[in-house]
């Protein structure tokens, strides 16, 4: 296989790692090739915050749902979207500055593009890393600690490291279930793409000791209610316009 292949294709989450932190070189390399990901009309709109403050960090941790690896990893990040660099261009040429959904959609999407980009640069370095979706649980008190301005929005954590552990990687759907021809597939089609899927994810689980667990079952728990409502009102604090 190609090795870049194979780098994509040997993603996992490692939640356990050795107390060694990243080399600043390191990091610096890595979000050097990082931003050669694609943006946007090249505004790039995206900011990366490195957190290494010991008591920052545990606060962070207990924001995220008492993620240990938030405060234990080699490193930690906060990845931002960003539109305060708009504000500044626009006033560099005394114009307005009119943010709508779009802005906002730009901003999340570019900066996933480059923090994939980035964990993929950092995983050729032999390192492993686990986004943290969980520092959405607490978005007031992540912008107290990280003392943010407006127009900067956080979106999700990052821990960097060298791995302690080796979970393996993780089935995914089959490609069927995620690539059409020229138009969505039927209802039935998408229902046995599931199916499958979960009798592999249910072998999986059972390998680890978790009888009785499948893909399904894990979503329909995940959304059966509604989650972080308070994500537009944050957002809107922050300056971002969602209509």
């Amino acid at each position: 296989m190609d090795p870049v292949l194979r780098l994509i294709a040997g993603h996992r989450s490692v939640r356990s790692f050795e107390p060694t932190r990243l080399d600043d070189d390191v990091v610096r390399e890595c979000v050097a090739a990082a931003q050669q990901a694609a943006t946007s009309s090249n505004v790039q709109p995206y900011a990366l915050i490195r957190v290494e403050a010991p008591d920052t960090r545990a606060a962070l941790a207990r924001c995220c749902g008492d993620q240990p690896q938030v405060a234990e990893a080699g490193a930690f990040f906060v990845v931002c979207a960003e539109q305060r660099r708009f504000r500044i261009a626009a006033d560099l040429h005394d114009a307005p500055f009119e943010p709508n959904l779009e802005t906002f959609l730009v901003g999340a999407i570019d900066a996933s593009i480059f923090a994939q980009s980035l964990v993929l640069a950092f995983e050729a370095q032999g390192l492993g890393i686990c986004y943290i979706g969980g520092l959405r649980n607490e978005l007031r008190e992540v912008r107290r600690l990280l003392e943010l301005p407006a127009d900067v929005f956080p979106l999700y954590g990052l821990c960097v490291g060298v791995p302690a552990e080796d979970p393996g990687t993780k089935p995914r759907l089959a490609p069927e279930a995620v690539l059409f021809h020229e138009r969505y597939p039927s209802e039935a089609e998408q229902r046995a793409h599931v199916g499958e899927y979960d009798g592999r994810m249910a072998e999986y689980y059972a390998a680890r000791g978790l009888e009785g667990r499948d893909w399904s079952g894990g979503v329909f728990r995940k959304w059966r209610r509604r989650t972080r409502e308070e994500l537009r009102g944050f957002y809107g604090e922050q300056g971002a316009r969602l209509d």
